[in-house]
């Protein structure tokens, strides 16, 4: 048998439309099951992809996030990605958090993509407001 379509499918078919297009289709289907959307928009913006957007974002999301979340969510992550979110903290700040996260032990898997996940959702609030610029090639293609 053949599985078509799944909560993958519906991401990648709303990343290719249009903005304004996607964002009406998203909105409809938030109307019709929250749930449902929600799982779309969180497979349409990777947390790897928010590395990739400009400094100013990156700071105003590490300012916005809670530091438990942030350590979970950089727990294993790739080296590029860590550094880039690290970056946007002072010398001072960067040790002080490394060092917490070193002290933080091993994470369940479960913990580090919910972590991700809520980075991602916080990441597009900031950006429904204007205080974070998606990347460019942000959502998945």
């Amino acid at each position: 048998m053949i599985k078509l379509g799944g909560v993958a499918a519906a991401a990648g078919i709303l990343s290719r439309l249009k903005v304004d297009t996607a964002d009406e289709v998203a909105t409809d289907l938030k109307q019709r099951d929250e749930a449902l959307a929600q799982q779309v928009l969180d497979k349409m913006l990777p947390f790897d992809r928010l590395a990739q957007t400009d400094s100013r974002s990156l700071q105003t999301l590490v300012r916005e996030a809670e530091a438990q979340t942030l350590m979970l969510a950089l727990a294993g992550a790739a080296k590029d990605t860590r550094d880039a979110f690290l970056g946007c903290l002072s010398s001072r700040a960067r040790e002080y958090f490394m060092e917490e996260m070193s002290l933080m032990g091993p994470a369940r898997r479960s913990d580090v993509e919910e972590a991700r996940t809520c980075l991602s959702r916080l990441a597009r609030e900031l950006a429904d407001q204007d205080r974070f610029t998606l990347p460019v090639d942000g959502y998945i293609r």
